[in-house]
């Protein structure tokens, strides 16, 4: 299932909760979750070229501060998360300028 993995935490390492048996045994580990929000921020922040096995993958947001026109900006997050199988109902700003994504993997 698409949007469904290893939970990555705010430091871009891998999300870890040891759960231990009453012997003390390992019994898990990572944290397996709803990947959808993590996968759209790895996506809108990356270059691309920089994520080695999908070369053309990223939106690279960094490259687009300067530009006063947000239109490139939001075609290119709308057109990589579709790239990524992501149904994307809409690509915009708040008031605040955050950018808000609405998009979904088809369930």
């Amino acid at each position: 299932m698409k949007g469904k993995g290893i939970m990555i935490n705010d430091s871009n390492d891998l999300a870890i909760l040891v759960k231990r048996d009453s012997d003390g045994k390992i019994l898990s580990g990572l944290v397996i979750g709803d990947t959808t929000f993590q996968n759209q921020e790895q996506i809108i922040l990356a270059q691309p070229g920089t994520i080695k096995h999908a070369p053309l993958v990223g939106v690279g947001v960094a490259d687009f501060l300067d530009d006063e026109v947000p239109d490139n900006l939001l075609r290119a997050v709308r057109t990589q998360l579709a790239a990524d199988g992501q149904k994307v109902k809409s690509v915009g700003f708040d008031q605040s300028g955050q950018l808000v994504v609405d998009a979904s993997y088809n369930q």
